[in-house]
């Protein structure tokens, strides 16, 4: 490249060989770089307030880099490059939270990617304290959205160099933290002792910017979240069961027992207890994740995008099925059963979601 950036290749060569070195990061992970446009170095102590919000956390430092993964609370590695902060959660997700990129970036430049067992991910970027990119890593096509005008010259290129080269979308990701900030990070990190923070749950929240409220009031996904919260249990409930009937009858699922069960209980009202839980996941999700892995060896899936696999979309039926089984409120891993749902009827998601947003604010029985 002229400018002097790592070539395409290069790139995508460095971050394959770093996950398959480290393959527990393939798993979940979730990198952070910060920029400060003076330049100027952050203190740890200012990171773990930077981060919370001032919420509960503390500067602690393991000597041995085997025990990163054994520390009970939120562990946040902290590292610098010249002006540049460097931030990893083994399993976490704090650096992609809007609250924290904002306060972050309030004076400078944050770039982060995260993913989680599930492959749930986001690629953010924050500006002088707003989140101005948050995509979904998995599917390129989108980086190159022309709604991003910070990065959307690299974001372009890269997802035009990821279909051309079909690497993995993890190393793609982490390519594109190296794009958009000149850091990169690498196996040899992992081997020394670095200064941690750990962190409490929940941290602070962060007020919004005007404009950023007018972006959230405009947004369907979070009005429905907002909706549901503030909705009584049982209308709660009752949009609970319209959406697990419409997963049932969509993706064929009534054909496991368990199902006939949840949609009984969730009819009357009843959360899953413990036993129905690990039916859910036995006898429903886990068979239906094996399917869609086992699609992904057949010869003939190999051109079949992820959201137009059969077996990918019936997999996210099972999984909102199992979390709207849990009641109102549920959600694992960060992720709730409309989410899922959201994944599983793709583009006819927009209609069931209104109609669930109607049978929310309608007035409690």
């Amino acid at each position: 490249m002229d400018d002097g950036r790592p070539a395409w290749d290069e790139l995508f060569s460095h971050y394959r060989q770093f996950l398959q070195d480290e393959p527990g990061l393939r798993v979940a992970c979730c990198w952070t770089v910060v920029l400060p446009h003076d330049k100027t170095s952050v203190s740890d102590a200012d990171v773990g307030m930077l981060v919370s919000g001032g919420t509960q956390h503390e500067v602690i430092r393991v000597t041995d880099p085997a025990d990163y993964g054994y520390v009970d609370d939120h562990l946040m590695l902290i590292d610098r490059v010249d002006s540049a902060l460097i931030l990893f959660e083994n399993n976490g997700f704090l650096g992609t939270m809007d609250s924290a990129l904002r306060r972050l970036s309030r004076r400078g430049r944050a770039c982060s990617v995260q993913w989680n067992v599930n492959a749930h991910n986001s690629f953010n970027y924050a500006v002088d304290g707003e989140v101005v990119v948050r995509i979904d890593a998995m599917f390129p096509d989108e980086w190159a959205d022309k709604q991003h005008p910070f990065i959307k010259n690299e974001l372009l290129q890269l997802a035009t160099a990821l279909a051309e080269d079909g690497a993995d979308w993890r190393a793609g990701a982490m390519a594109a933290v190296e794009l958009c900030t000149g850091v990169r990070i690498s196996g040899e990190w992992f081997n020394r002792p670095l200064p941690c923070i750990t962190f409490k749950w929940p941290i602070a929240d962060e007020p919004i910017s005007a404009k950023m409220k007018a972006e959230f009031d405009r947004d369907s996904e979070l009005q429905l979240r907002i909706e549901a919260s503030a909705a009584s249990e049982p209308r709660q409930f009752t949009a609970l069961s319209h959406l697990a009937d419409q997963l049932s009858l969509r993706f064929q699922l009534r054909e496991f027992p368990v199902t006939r069960e949840v949609l009984a209980d969730l009819r009357g009202g009843r959360y899953a207890d413990d036993q129905r839980i690990v039916e859910l996941r036995e006898q429903f999700v886990m068979p239906l994740a094996g399917e869609f892995y086992d699609s992904l060896n057949e010869d003939e899936g190999d051109d079949i995008p992820m959201e137009e696999n059969p077996a990918w979309l019936k997999m996210q039926a099972s999984i909102a099925l199992d979390i709207a089984a849990r009641g109102p409120g549920s959600h694992p891993m960060g992720f709730d059963a409309y989410h899922h749902a959201s994944l599983a009827f793709g583009n006819d998601w927009p209609p069931l979601r209104e109609a669930i947003r109607k049978m929310l604010r309608m007035a409690s029985d």
